[in-house]
């Protein structure tokens, strides 16, 4: 009996240069969602000023709902928009946003616990004086080291679980069991993949800083990468997934 459970190897270089042939091959529809994307982009964090807006949760929804249409483009499921499909899909997505803020908050509240174990006053007020508030607040070490953390744990928090998202926007089952036991030996893979993505995105923000745009070269340039980016999930859900007819 043939074994379904053999590990595939993630191609990470082919997989990219598989995205970058699709973009090429398809670079008036690439185009389009390009312009799109910059437009939400603008609208949601230049004009709307981000999470501090209480109406960017609709913003959310919409971007949301296009990223679905992406997908379901990408795959060519008809109709793209309008379908339960995408209410199915807030399952899977729902886990994944539990999975990284639940991470986050954790993270960020740890430095805190010492607080709370019952350990003597003035000990603890030295540590609050001496580590929290100098350390933590005014040192970006602090910072770094969070989102070195995330930077780890994103193959299982949202690269693997995107697959699952995946397969629930185009019409399939959106188990996150099914994605993690499909994808499961390549995390040093997904790592590296990550890195990449938030290594551009890093240096787009810097070329922004340093060329005194006011984050409208950021947008422009982050537009494109976040298509490609899109792409190359979509790249990835065809290595691990094709093979299936169904669910």
């Amino acid at each position: 009996m043939e074994n379904k459970e053999i590990t595939k190897t993630f191609p990470v270089a082919e997989t990219f240069l598989a995205s970058w042939r699709y973009c090429r091959e398809n670079r008036r529809h690439i185009a389009v969602f390009t312009l799109v994307n910059w437009l939400l982009l603008l609208l949601g964090f230049k004009f709307m000023g981000g999470t501090g807006n209480i109406l960017f949760i609709f913003w959310c929804v919409l971007y949301y709902l296009f990223s679905c249409f992406f997908f379901r483009f990408y795959y060519n499921r008809r109709p793209y928009l309008l379908t339960h499909k995408i209410f199915d899909s807030l399952v899977p997505s729902t886990k994944i946003l539990f999975l990284t803020l639940a991470l986050a908050t954790l993270l960020a509240y740890l430095p805190f616990a010492p607080l709370f174990l019952g350990f003597p006053a003035e000990m603890m007020e030295d540590y609050a004086v001496g580590f929290i508030q100098e350390y933590m607040d005014e040192n970006k070490l602090y910072d770094m080291g969070l989102a070195l953390v995330l930077l780890l744990v994103s193959p299982i928090i949202f690269f693997r679980p995107m697959m699952a998202w995946i397969s629930s926007v185009i019409g399939r089952s959106g188990s996150l069991r099914n994605a993690w036991r499909r994808t499961k030996g390549n995390y040093l893979r997904f790592l590296a993949v990550v890195f990449l993505f938030n290594a551009a995105a890093y240096l787009v923000q810097e070329a922004d800083v340093l060329s005194g745009a006011d984050s409208w070269l950021a947008w422009t340039l982050l537009a494109p990468l976040i298509i490609y980016c899109n792409v190359f999930l979509a790249k990835s859900f065809d290595f691990f997934f094709l093979d299936l007819d169904t669910e």
